[in-house]
């Protein structure tokens, strides 16, 4: 032993076998015990400890218990015990190293497997543009971070470092939201499939979501005159395309697949029923149930859409109200391109960065209802499923209160600024 360990104690090692040894045909190993704590007792006056030694004799395949007497300075059970441990300290740190270097590794599924089956069997089912940003959540973020986890280690404290990891990349909430929101779906399919084993269910409200680090982008509307001169400017069919837009408020797929049956001229609107998707030209459902509704169509609108069938329009199969030269609806991204160049053309000024679609003159429509109609109004003619979503993501206006306010608190501070004679030939229409 080490001489540290014998400082004090001048022990006396003796081996003895635990039992008589018999002659067998069979080798019997005795296990091995994870820990061992020995004993003490009194033997002539001395005390003694004994313990067994880890290896086993090669010949018997039985481990041999040691005794050490120990010399007259250890003269209590408590001081026995002090000078035993040395000896069961080695014992039980082989013990420990074994057992660990024996211990099978954690076995059970990964994020990785529960991932791909989802994939399989549920992405499908999901509509279009919604299965293309899943896709895009799983590749960019969810495998990446957690794709080698057992889905059983998926505890609050894995919830919250990789809503972390996402927001410090992506800077924003609401996009950290949208791609937890695909790793929750994903595990709630989990716990139902019973082979995935148990999967922790941790609470939105356990996770905490970083704040915006990055500044919103700037939604680009177009105004009625706005709409008005992009109209102007477009050939047919976009012209006719950018005013039901303009008017109605459609996004870029429920345009490309309005058809003849979606108008109504007796009754005076046009039926949204379908969309076709983004990047396949796909005839899917709009984008929600909200979405399919009827819109009006005013005596404007009645008047193109029924010179357009008169002299413009192309029949064909499918019965596509707009179609290109070889008889299929127009891909969404040329259509946008036309909106672009048009737009460019009019030296129509648009900040760095930001978006210009079809969507712009939704927002339009929007925000120029909001000025004189009631919300609930607007909110069911852009088919939204509730009122905040209107207020929150469509509504570039300031109210009549809010401008009455501002122009309170102006006069009293002009009224004690001095009078600036530069300023007095400076005319400002009201808007």
């Amino acid at each position: 032993m080490v001489a540290y360990f014998q400082s004090g104690v001048q022990g006396v090692l003796e081996s003895a076998p635990d039992t008589p040894s018999s002659p067998s045909t069979e080798t019997k190993i005795v296990p091995r015990r994870r820990f061992q704590r020995g004993r003490v007792f009194l033997r002539g006056g001395r005390w003694v400890g004994s313990y067994r030694t880890y290896d086993a004799d090669p010949s018997t395949g039985k481990r041999m218990r040691r005794t050490i007497t120990f010399d007259e300075s250890v003269t209590s059970e408590r001081a026995a015990r002090q000078a035993l441990q040395p000896y069961l300290a080695e014992y039980n740190a082989r013990a420990k190293t074994d057992q660990q270097q024996r211990k099978p590794p954690r076995t059970g599924k990964k994020v990785a497997d529960l991932v791909d089956q989802w994939t399989q069997q549920i992405l499908p089912l999901r509509k279009r543009g919604g299965a293309r940003a899943c896709v895009s959540h799983i590749r960019t973020y969810i495998k990446p971070v957690l794709g080698n986890l057992l889905l059983g280690d998926l505890d609050t404290a894995q919830h919250q470092k990789f809503v972390t990891a996402v927001g410090l990349h992506t800077g924003r909430r609401r996009t950290t939201e949208n791609v937890y929101c695909t790793l929750r779906a994903i595990l709630k399919s989990g716990r139902t499939w019973r082979h995935f084993g148990e999967i922790p269910k941790v609470e939105w409200s356990e996770v905490e979501f970083p704040a915006d680090l990055k500044p919103k982008t700037i939604v680009l509307h177009f105004d009625a005159d706005t709409a008005a001169q992009i109209i102007n400017a477009a050939p047919q069919p976009f012209k006719i395309m950018f005013l039901i837009s303009a008017i109605g408020g459609l996004r870029i797929g429920e345009v490309t697949a309005l058809k003849i049956s979606s108008l109504d001229f007796k009754r005076k609107v046009i039926n949204i029923n379908s969309a076709l998707d983004y990047s396949t030209r796909q005839e899917t459902a709009p984008k929600s149930e909200n979405s399919v509704a009827p819109i009006p169509m005013p005596q404007l609108l009645e008047k193109y859409l029924r010179d357009w069938l008169q002299k413009h329009y192309k029949p064909n199969e499918a019965g596509y109200l707009f179609t290109n030269s070889r008889g299929k609806p127009y891909r969404s991204d040329y259509v946008i391109k036309v909106l672009h160049r048009i737009v460019a053309k009019l030296g129509i000024q648009t900040p760095k960065g930001v978006h210009v679609g079809i969507h712009c003159f939704r927002h339009g429509v929007t925000t120029e209802l909001l000025e004189s109609t009631p919300i609930h109004v607007v909110t069911k003619l852009m088919r939204h499923g509730d009122p905040v979503v209107t207020l929150k993501h469509y509504a570039h206006v300031l109210s009549s209160e809010e401008r009455a306010a501002s122009e309170r608190l102006s006069n009293q501070i002009g009224a004690q600024l001095e009078s600036e004679p530069e300023l007095e030939s400076i005319s400002v229409k009201s808007a």
